[in-house]
């Protein structure tokens, strides 16, 4: 298939040379001396300490100059800082969003069997965003390595991993000659890719087999101050961060990713947050939803919980689906109604749950991504040459966000969900979108589940079912016949 090219926000890279354009081409570099490479960007001032470096230091930090395209990471530098806006134009809500709950239960379930016949011929993989970390849990740790507090204590990682297996499991029961397997690939970050290893292999995978769980990295791009220059964290080191979810694609090709999934005649992929606790991992239903549509890539929605919700708003953005960001919105925009139905004008909230056929995404990594500038605090090397943590915002981080691909899809289809079994989110410590509240949804989620199976309650407390029990409320008959269940409880 081929893709569609979107004017002035992306456009196609060289298909016979599809990498990271900030990552430097050595053979066209030539290996310039660092010095000429920094001199011909405007950025001498990051060899200023040169001299107190130790021999392995100055290698190190002359390496990092040299795999770094400096070129390009100071036009998308001075591109994306002066196109920073607020309000966009040319917004239309989307065309075409069907719903789950407002869905015959034929179509629904014509849906789910779709998917559940495209998981049981290994067709289906899962795809984990799992780069961050829990700075603002309080743990330094991968964010999947997290324990939000439900009965079990398993960690945002078991529960995604058990979630796989029962699912496995279901497509067996219904299709006994199932090949059954989901392939799992996990983006990590530097930060976090050889503890997120390193914690699966301490788990055993959780039951897994080894051979579908694949770790790759997302990549990195430097921070920039207010001045345009390149930030130092370390006299001889380069400050790197993240390139963000929408680095994915690039990093699927570089990987060899992408031909694993071609080799394993993977074609469709279901891709979401590793911190949104109640997301169903290669749902059956949105997965056949988008199947049925012969969809380049999808994404499922949520109604907004009010106008000012922080979520970005699937649209069309000119003529094509796109995401806009909650900040580029006006307020105007953002609170407008809908006369005939009273509902918000755009009101599918982005979640960050989608769809994507493996051909698209062979298509993907070849299209040059905008950058979106994010200002942070950020630590840095003062003229003395110590390290500086700043109290207030001292530069830019660039990010790319994954669907800014969404222009480029032929056929992109949205699917509403509920908020109360898709999206229990795990942000902050405390308050709104924290441990707490994804763990009280978990726990009224699977208490509907148990109701409808005659559960009662002795007390007031937390309920949690393993999802190796049930994925989505199935299979629970005669479980809860007899007294009343003790709260907290964990049912495995």
């Amino acid at each position: 298939m081929g893709c569609l090219q979107s004017k002035n926000r992306a456009r196609l890279i060289d298909e016979n040379n599809p990498v990271p354009n900030y990552t430097a081409d050595q053979k066209k570099q030539a290996r310039k001396p660092v010095k000429e490479l920094c001199e011909q960007h405007g950025q001498q001032h990051l060899l200023r300490f040169e001299d107190r470096l130790s021999k392995s230091e100055q290698a190190e930090l002359h390496e990092q100059l040299q795999s770094v395209d400096l070129g390009f990471c100071v036009d998308v530098y001075k591109r994306s800082t002066a196109t920073m806006q607020t309000g966009v134009g040319g917004i239309t809500p989307f065309p075409r969003v069907d719903t789950v709950s407002g869905s015959p239960e034929a179509t629904v379930n014509e849906w789910r069997a779709a998917g559940m016949k495209s998981i049981s011929n290994g067709h289906v993989a899962f795809i984990l965003l799992a780069g961050g970390q829990g700075t603002r849990l309080g743990s330094s740790d991968p964010k999947g390595m997290y324990n939000i507090g439900l009965p079990s204590s398993k960690p945002l990682f078991q529960l995604q991993a058990e979630k796989i297996k029962k699912l496995q499991s279901l497509a067996r029961e219904q299709y006994p000659k199932s090949k059954g397997v989901i392939y799992w690939f996990i983006m990590t970050s530097p930060a976090t890719h050889a503890p997120t290893k390193q914690f699966f292999e301490q788990k055993n995978f959780f039951g897994l087999d080894q051979s579908q769980v694949i770790f790759f990295q997302q990549g990195t791009f430097p921070a920039f101050d207010f001045q345009g220059k390149i930030i130092l964290e370390a006299p001889g080191r380069l400050c790197l961060s993240p390139d963000g979810n929408g680095g994915i694609y690039r990093a699927l090709y570089r990987s060899g990713c992408l031909e694993k999934m071609k080799k394993n005649d993977i074609r469709y992929l279901y891709a979401c947050s590793v911190d949104n606790v109640l997301a169903k991992v290669c749902d059956p239903v949105f997965m056949g939803y988008c199947i049925s549509q012969d969809a380049d890539c999808g994404a499922k929605v949520l109604p907004k919980a009010y106008a000012d919700e922080k979520v970005g708003v699937v649209c069309l953005r000119d003529g094509k689906p796109s995401v806009v960001e909650y900040s580029d919105m006006s307020p105007e925009e953002s609170a407008r109604v809908d006369s005939t139905t009273g509902k918000l004008v755009f009101n599918t909230g982005n979640i960050c749950i989608h769809f994507f056929s493996r051909n698209f995404l062979e298509e993907a990594h070849k299209i040059e991504l905008p950058f979106h500038v994010a200002k942070k605090k950020i630590a840095f090397v003062n003229d003395e040459g110590v390290t500086v943590t700043p109290d207030s915002i001292s530069g830019y981080k660039m990010e790319q966000f994954i669907f800014d691909v969404f222009p480029f899809a032929k056929k992109m289809a949205v699917l509403e969900g509920t908020r109360e079994e898709d999206f229990a989110p795990v942000k902050n410590a405390t308050g709104q979108d924290s441990p707490e509240t994804a763990r009280n949804m978990v726990s009224d989620l699977h208490k509907s589940w148990a109701v409808k199976n005659g559960a009662q309650w002795a007390n007031t407390g937390l309920f949690e079912i393993s999802p190796l029990v049930s994925y989505e409320g199935e299979g629970l008959n005669n479980k809860f016949q007899g007294a009343p269940v003790t709260l907290p409880v964990n049912i495995e």
